[in-house]
Protein backbone atom coordinates (compact mmCIF):
# COMPACT_ATOMS: atom_id res chain seq x y z
CA UNK A 1 0.00 0.00 0.00
CA UNK A 2 1.23 3.49 -0.80
CA UNK A 3 1.11 6.08 1.98
CA UNK A 4 1.10 9.86 1.70
CA UNK A 5 2.26 12.60 4.06
CA UNK A 6 0.21 15.71 3.31
CA UNK A 7 2.03 18.97 3.98
CA UNK A 8 0.63 22.46 4.58
CA UNK A 9 2.14 25.89 4.98
CA UNK A 10 1.28 29.33 6.31
CA UNK A 11 -1.63 30.83 4.35
CA UNK A 12 -1.46 34.59 3.64
CA UNK A 13 -4.47 36.42 5.09
CA UNK A 14 -5.74 39.93 5.75
CA UNK A 15 -7.10 39.00 9.18
CA UNK A 16 -3.96 39.39 11.30
CA UNK A 17 -4.36 40.92 14.74
CA UNK A 18 -3.14 44.47 15.37
CA UNK A 19 0.55 44.58 16.24
CA UNK A 20 1.48 41.54 14.14
CA UNK A 21 4.87 41.60 12.45
CA UNK A 22 5.19 38.79 9.89
CA UNK A 23 7.96 37.73 7.54
CA UNK A 24 7.19 35.01 4.99
CA UNK A 25 10.36 33.50 3.54
CA UNK A 26 10.80 32.06 0.02
CA UNK A 27 10.46 28.52 1.42
CA UNK A 28 7.14 29.50 3.04
CA UNK A 29 8.55 29.37 6.56
CA UNK A 30 7.29 32.24 8.68
CA UNK A 31 8.53 34.44 11.51
CA UNK A 32 5.65 35.92 13.51
CA UNK A 33 5.86 38.50 16.31
CA UNK A 34 3.05 40.06 18.32
CA UNK A 35 3.42 41.05 21.97
CA UNK A 36 -0.07 42.60 22.07
CA UNK A 37 -2.26 39.63 21.07
CA UNK A 38 -4.54 38.36 23.82
CA UNK A 39 -4.25 34.70 24.86
CA UNK A 40 -6.89 32.49 23.26
CA UNK A 41 -6.81 34.28 19.91
CA UNK A 42 -6.31 32.32 16.70
CA UNK A 43 -3.03 33.12 14.95
CA UNK A 44 -3.63 31.02 11.84
CA UNK A 45 -6.21 28.45 10.72
CA UNK A 46 -6.73 25.94 7.91
CA UNK A 47 -10.01 24.34 6.82
CA UNK A 48 -10.86 21.11 5.03
CA UNK A 49 -13.90 22.74 3.39
CA UNK A 50 -14.22 26.27 2.04
CA UNK A 51 -16.90 28.12 0.10
CA UNK A 52 -14.92 29.17 -2.94
CA UNK A 53 -17.50 31.82 -3.85
CA UNK A 54 -17.13 33.41 -0.42
CA UNK A 55 -13.42 32.97 0.28
CA UNK A 56 -11.79 32.29 -3.12
CA UNK A 57 -9.89 29.51 -1.32
CA UNK A 58 -9.73 25.81 -2.10
CA UNK A 59 -9.67 23.28 0.79
CA UNK A 60 -6.44 23.63 2.74
CA UNK A 61 -6.49 20.25 4.51
CA UNK A 62 -6.55 16.70 3.11
CA UNK A 63 -9.68 14.56 3.01
CA UNK A 64 -9.65 12.06 5.89
CA UNK A 65 -11.34 8.68 6.29
CA UNK A 66 -13.87 8.39 9.09
CA UNK A 67 -12.89 6.24 12.06
CA UNK A 68 -9.28 6.06 10.85
CA UNK A 69 -6.19 6.90 12.90
CA UNK A 70 -3.87 9.71 11.78
CA UNK A 71 -0.92 11.68 13.09
CA UNK A 72 -0.60 15.46 12.94
CA UNK A 73 2.90 16.93 13.23
CA UNK A 74 3.49 20.68 13.50
CA UNK A 75 6.97 22.03 12.86
CA UNK A 76 6.94 25.26 14.89
CA UNK A 77 8.77 26.92 17.74
CA UNK A 78 7.14 29.42 20.10
CA UNK A 79 8.62 31.88 22.55
CA UNK A 80 8.16 31.60 25.45
CA UNK A 81 8.01 27.82 25.57
CA UNK A 82 4.54 26.20 25.84
CA UNK A 83 2.89 29.40 24.62
CA UNK A 84 1.38 27.82 21.49
CA UNK A 85 -1.69 25.57 21.47
CA UNK A 86 -2.56 23.49 18.40
CA UNK A 87 -6.26 22.71 18.08
CA UNK A 88 -8.10 20.28 15.79
CA UNK A 89 -11.87 20.74 15.64
CA UNK A 90 -14.25 18.27 13.97
CA UNK A 91 -17.68 19.19 12.52
CA UNK A 92 -20.71 17.22 11.35
CA UNK A 93 -22.83 17.83 8.23
CA UNK A 94 -24.69 20.66 9.96
CA UNK A 95 -21.34 22.33 10.72
CA UNK A 96 -21.84 21.75 14.45
CA UNK A 97 -18.74 20.90 16.47
CA UNK A 98 -18.51 17.21 17.34
CA UNK A 99 -15.24 17.23 19.24
CA UNK A 100 -11.85 18.88 19.39
CA UNK A 101 -8.35 18.02 20.57
CA UNK A 102 -5.66 20.38 21.79
CA UNK A 103 -1.95 19.76 22.31
CA UNK A 104 1.36 21.56 22.78
CA UNK A 105 3.87 18.87 21.85
CA UNK A 106 5.13 18.52 18.29
CA UNK A 107 2.73 15.78 17.21
CA UNK A 108 -0.42 13.94 18.20
CA UNK A 109 -2.32 10.89 16.98
CA UNK A 110 -6.09 11.15 16.57
CA UNK A 111 -9.05 9.24 15.15
CA UNK A 112 -11.23 11.11 12.65
CA UNK A 113 -14.74 10.79 14.17
CA UNK A 114 -17.26 8.52 12.39
CA UNK A 115 -19.76 11.36 11.89
CA UNK A 116 -17.27 14.10 10.91
CA UNK A 117 -17.51 15.66 7.44
CA UNK A 118 -15.04 18.50 7.88
CA UNK A 119 -12.39 19.76 10.27
CA UNK A 120 -10.26 22.78 11.13
CA UNK A 121 -6.66 23.18 12.28
CA UNK A 122 -5.76 26.26 14.35
CA UNK A 123 -2.69 27.77 15.97
CA UNK A 124 -3.87 29.38 19.22
CA UNK A 125 -1.99 32.04 21.18
CA UNK A 126 -1.28 30.95 24.76
CA UNK A 127 0.81 33.98 25.71
CA UNK A 128 3.42 33.84 22.95
CA UNK A 129 5.32 36.82 21.58
CA UNK A 130 7.27 35.07 18.80
CA UNK A 131 6.56 32.12 16.56
CA UNK A 132 8.68 30.41 13.91
CA UNK A 133 6.48 28.20 11.75
CA UNK A 134 7.58 25.89 8.96
CA UNK A 135 4.82 23.43 8.10
CA UNK A 136 2.29 20.93 9.38
CA UNK A 137 1.98 17.34 8.19
CA UNK A 138 -0.91 14.87 8.36
CA UNK A 139 -0.36 11.19 7.65
CA UNK A 140 -1.54 7.71 8.49
CA UNK A 141 -0.55 6.85 12.08
CA UNK A 142 0.96 3.59 10.80
CA UNK A 143 3.92 5.51 9.35
CA UNK A 144 6.98 5.92 11.60
CA UNK A 145 7.55 9.24 13.37
CA UNK A 146 10.77 9.62 11.37
CA UNK A 147 8.64 10.34 8.29
CA UNK A 148 8.38 13.95 9.53
CA UNK A 149 12.13 14.58 9.39
CA UNK A 150 13.52 16.79 6.60
CA UNK A 151 15.57 13.84 5.37
CA UNK A 152 13.60 10.62 5.70
CA UNK A 153 15.38 7.29 5.27
CA UNK A 154 12.67 4.87 4.15
CA UNK A 155 12.47 1.23 5.03
CA UNK A 156 14.86 -0.61 2.65
CA UNK A 157 13.39 -2.48 -0.32
CA UNK A 158 14.62 -5.91 -1.45
CA UNK A 159 17.25 -5.75 1.28
CA UNK A 160 18.09 -9.45 1.07
CA UNK A 161 19.18 -9.19 -2.56
CA UNK A 162 22.92 -9.55 -3.11
CA UNK A 163 24.92 -6.83 -4.80
CA UNK A 164 25.40 -3.11 -4.45
CA UNK A 165 23.00 -0.86 -2.63
CA UNK A 166 21.13 1.58 -4.86
CA UNK A 167 20.50 4.72 -2.82
CA UNK A 168 17.71 6.72 -4.47
CA UNK A 169 17.70 10.37 -3.48
CA UNK A 170 14.15 11.68 -3.98
CA UNK A 171 13.00 15.31 -3.80
CA UNK A 172 9.52 15.72 -2.29
CA UNK A 173 7.18 18.07 -4.06
CA UNK A 174 5.73 20.98 -2.16
CA UNK A 175 2.53 19.38 -0.89
CA UNK A 176 3.17 15.69 -0.37
CA UNK A 177 5.75 13.08 0.58
CA UNK A 178 5.03 9.47 -0.29
CA UNK A 179 6.20 5.90 -0.04
CA UNK A 180 7.16 3.88 -3.12
CA UNK A 181 5.94 0.27 -2.71
CA UNK A 182 5.98 -0.25 -6.51
CA UNK A 183 9.79 -0.27 -6.39
CA UNK A 184 9.56 -3.83 -5.06
CA UNK A 185 8.98 -4.96 -8.64
CA UNK A 186 12.64 -4.22 -9.35
CA UNK A 187 13.37 -7.39 -7.44
CA UNK A 188 16.94 -7.86 -8.65
CA UNK A 189 18.11 -4.67 -6.96
CA UNK A 190 18.75 -3.69 -3.36
CA UNK A 191 17.09 -0.29 -2.91
CA UNK A 192 17.25 2.43 -0.25
CA UNK A 193 14.93 5.37 -0.95
CA UNK A 194 15.71 8.62 0.88
CA UNK A 195 13.29 11.55 0.67
CA UNK A 196 14.31 15.19 1.05
CA UNK A 197 11.62 17.68 2.06
CA UNK A 198 10.75 20.53 -0.31
CA UNK A 199 11.32 22.93 2.58
CA UNK A 200 14.39 21.14 3.94
CA UNK A 201 17.00 23.13 5.85
CA UNK A 202 18.95 19.99 6.82
CA UNK A 203 22.55 19.30 5.84
CA UNK A 204 21.66 16.54 3.39
CA UNK A 205 25.28 15.86 2.47
CA UNK A 206 26.34 15.32 6.09
CA UNK A 207 23.35 13.06 6.78
CA UNK A 208 24.02 10.87 3.74
CA UNK A 209 27.74 10.61 4.47
CA UNK A 210 27.15 9.68 8.11
CA UNK A 211 24.52 7.09 7.17
CA UNK A 212 26.78 5.40 4.60
CA UNK A 213 29.79 5.36 6.93
CA UNK A 214 27.79 4.10 9.91
CA UNK A 215 26.45 1.23 7.78
CA UNK A 216 29.93 0.59 6.32
CA UNK A 217 28.67 1.08 2.79
CA UNK A 218 31.35 2.61 0.60
CA UNK A 219 30.49 1.42 -2.90
CA UNK A 220 26.80 2.27 -3.28
CA UNK A 221 25.21 3.63 -6.42
CA UNK A 222 24.00 7.03 -5.18
CA UNK A 223 21.38 8.25 -7.62
CA UNK A 224 19.83 11.68 -7.88
CA UNK A 225 16.27 11.39 -9.18
CA UNK A 226 15.79 15.15 -9.46
CA UNK A 227 18.06 17.98 -10.70
CA UNK A 228 17.64 19.70 -7.31
CA UNK A 229 19.68 16.91 -5.73
CA UNK A 230 22.40 16.53 -8.36
CA UNK A 231 24.79 18.84 -6.50
CA UNK A 232 24.39 16.85 -3.28
CA UNK A 233 25.43 13.67 -5.09
CA UNK A 234 28.42 15.38 -6.68
CA UNK A 235 29.60 16.74 -3.33
CA UNK A 236 29.15 13.32 -1.74
CA UNK A 237 31.30 11.80 -4.48
CA UNK A 238 34.08 14.29 -3.64
CA UNK A 239 33.99 13.16 0.00
CA UNK A 240 33.42 9.42 -0.62
CA UNK A 241 35.21 8.73 -3.87
CA UNK A 242 34.33 5.00 -3.93
CA UNK A 243 30.61 5.53 -4.53
CA UNK A 244 29.09 5.67 -8.00
CA UNK A 245 27.59 9.14 -8.44
CA UNK A 246 24.61 9.16 -10.81
CA UNK A 247 23.02 12.49 -11.74
CA UNK A 248 20.62 13.93 -14.32
CA UNK A 249 21.77 15.84 -17.37
CA UNK A 250 20.06 19.01 -16.17
CA UNK A 251 22.71 20.38 -13.79
CA UNK A 252 26.10 19.69 -15.37
CA UNK A 253 25.83 17.52 -18.50
CA UNK A 254 29.63 17.49 -18.85
CA UNK A 255 30.50 16.83 -15.21
CA UNK A 256 33.94 15.30 -14.64
CA UNK A 257 32.92 14.16 -11.16
CA UNK A 258 29.80 12.10 -11.90
CA UNK A 259 30.22 8.46 -12.88
CA UNK A 260 27.00 8.40 -14.87
CA UNK A 261 24.83 11.17 -16.31
CA UNK A 262 21.41 10.08 -17.50
CA UNK A 263 18.82 11.97 -19.60
CA UNK A 264 15.87 13.43 -17.75
CA UNK A 265 12.88 13.63 -20.06
CA UNK A 266 10.80 16.84 -19.92
CA UNK A 267 7.38 16.65 -18.32
CA UNK A 268 4.58 16.56 -20.89
CA UNK A 269 2.73 19.84 -21.38
CA UNK A 270 -0.55 18.45 -20.05
CA UNK A 271 0.97 17.33 -16.76
CA UNK A 272 2.77 18.89 -13.82
CA UNK A 273 6.20 17.99 -12.37
CA UNK A 274 4.70 17.86 -8.86
CA UNK A 275 2.43 14.99 -9.92
CA UNK A 276 5.05 12.89 -11.66
CA UNK A 277 7.19 10.19 -10.06
CA UNK A 278 10.89 9.93 -10.88
CA UNK A 279 11.49 8.19 -14.21
CA UNK A 280 12.02 4.75 -12.69
CA UNK A 281 12.40 2.84 -16.01
CA UNK A 282 15.28 5.08 -17.12
CA UNK A 283 16.86 5.09 -13.64
CA UNK A 284 16.81 1.30 -13.35
CA UNK A 285 18.11 0.87 -16.88
CA UNK A 286 21.07 3.00 -15.77
CA UNK A 287 21.54 0.79 -12.68
CA UNK A 288 21.42 -2.31 -14.89
CA UNK A 289 24.07 -0.81 -17.17
CA UNK A 290 26.34 -0.02 -14.19
CA UNK A 291 25.98 -3.57 -12.88
CA UNK A 292 26.70 -5.12 -16.29
CA UNK A 293 29.89 -3.07 -16.68
CA UNK A 294 31.12 -3.99 -13.21
CA UNK A 295 29.97 -7.47 -13.57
Amino acid sequence: MQYFVNQGYWEPTNAYSAGSNIRINPDYSVSFHNSLMAPGKTIMSWNSVNSYQATKLVPQLPILRNNHKYRLSVNAKAEPIYSLIIRLTFFNAQEHEIDHVEFQQRSIEFVYPPEAVQYRLELINNGLTDLTFQRFEICDAALPVSVHEDVWIHKPINEDVKGKLNLLLIADNKRVRKTYPDLKKYEDYKIQPISVAWQSSADVLAILKQWLISHRIYDANVISTNPKLDQVVLELKMELSTINAVITNQTDPHSQIADVIYPLLPVTTWSSPVLVNPDWPIIFSVIQEIDSKEG
